[in-house]
């Protein structure tokens, strides 16, 4: 985790990537001794905030400008100054704000990764409550100076808090990228025998259905509840089959695909999707 600070390499290993980088800023914290200012991806893991990609070694930290301090393999110091940041305390540490956060990373990452940070933070589904509102975080991208700004607010502007995961903001980006028309997100649908579906995407014009369909729902205990990986399987299959009957078209596809645009954009224009662009 860094230098003096050890962990048991099972339960290490077993850690998600982003309890691991939290592990890595608290033990910095404790390294640290004096009070310094976690950002980027040291406060995003710090908020529980998602991250489309991987996490960095290096914890971020903001600095003054003349502070002469310097980045090493442990710490990435960011020199940009604190006045204007905004800046409160959580658990004992001082860090960015949700939306300073993710208005932060949107300036320092591609665009798709600065929305699924974004839309992450608006999420609604976070309890108690959001994170961020996207009032938030249009004020501080319009007052933001320096370079970057034309996609840090193209990345505000778009973002939702109706993205349920990162893989839902990373289609999102590459539906929009790849000349797709702009989906409804979240559509609920009554189902045939009873309760409801909510669709990630839906194409009202072509009575189109869109999922993006990660594996971490077979896998992880957030979404197993107890449940067997077979069960979810069988729910989720049961689901489909009745999604299908309600609605004219239905496309799936897993997180994976959208690194390669050119299988994606295949996928969608073969299952009756138009785009205004050719194929990547």
């Amino acid at each position: 985790m860094g230098p003096g600070a050890y962990a048991d390499g099972e339960k290490w290993a077993a850690l998600k990537p982003l309890d691991r980088h939290r592990a890595r800023v608290t033990a910095a914290a404790r390294r640290m001794g004096a009070e310094v200012v976690f950002s980027h991806h040291a406060a995003a893991a710090l908020w529980g905030i998602r991250i489309l990609g991987d996490w960095p070694t290096a914890v971020d930290v903001i600095i003054e400008r003349a502070s002469g301090g310097r980045s090493t393999g442990q710490v990435r110091r960011h020199a940009t100054g604190l006045s204007g940041v905004a800046i409160t305390r959580l658990e004992g540490m001082l860090v960015t704000t949700p939306a300073q956060t993710v208005v932060d990373l949107a300036r320092v990452l591609p665009f798709a990764q600065g929305v699924a940070a974004m839309d992450s933070a608006l999420h609604r589904k976070r309890a108690p409550q959001p994170l961020a509102l996207k009032d938030d975080l249009l004020e501080l991208a319009a007052v933001a100076r320096g370079p970057r700004l034309s996609r840090l607010r193209a990345a505000a502007l778009f973002s939702t808090d109706l993205s349920d995961s990162v893989e839902e903001s990373h289609s999102r980006v590459l539906i929009r990228e790849l000349g797709f028309p702009e989906p409804e997100l979240q559509v609920s649908f009554a189902l045939p025998l009873g309760g409801h579906a909510d669709a990630d995407f839906y194409w009202r014009q072509f009575d189109h259905v869109g999922e993006c369909d990660g594996r971490s729902k077979y896998r992880d205990e957030e979404f197993l509840r107890g449940r067997r990986p077979e069960d979810i399987v069988i729910a989720e299959k049961n689901r489909e089959i009745e999604l299908r009957r309600v609605v004219g078209r239905l496309s799936r596809w897993e997180p994976a695909e959208l690194y390669t645009p050119r299988r994606f954009y295949d996928r969608l224009v073969g299952d009756g999707i138009p785009s205004s662009r050719p194929r990547p």
